[in-house]
């Protein structure tokens, strides 16, 4: 992937997106070694400044963790990045409790009448 001069949202933050996109994808596991900013800076056609950049965002995010002289690694317990996909599955999930709840609320509210109508 390259990143696009078209995209309204800067260079860094597209490598950021791809790489966060990666690793939530399973594409970069847990321990796993990045390439160096250089060659990360070829792939994507950014310098390598943009590079840091997003790997900056990504550590600040916990997604990765560096080690001077060692590189850049995924982070071994990253924590779970939302996608659209799963914000669309939390929504559903949401709506489910929620039908469920005012069927417990409409029951529980006949029974307390109920209970009000006994002598």
């Amino acid at each position: 992937m390259t990143v696009s001069p078209d995209d309204p949202r800067s260079a860094y933050a597209q490598v950021a997106d791809d790489l966060r996109r990666k690793i939530a994808a399973g594409a970069l596991k847990a321990g796993q070694r990045l390439d160096g900013n250089a060659k990360l800076a070829e792939r994507y056609g950014v310098a390598a400044m943009t590079v840091r950049h997003a790997l900056d965002i990504l550590r600040d995010e916990g997604l990765i963790v560096s080690q001077q002289g060692r590189g850049t690694f995924v982070a071994s317990d990253p924590p779970s990045v939302e996608t659209p996909e799963r914000d669309l599955q939390l929504t559903d999930e949401l709506s489910e409790i929620k039908a469920a709840l005012d069927l417990i609320n409409a029951r529980l509210d006949r029974l307390e009448g109920q209970v009000r109508e006994r002598p």
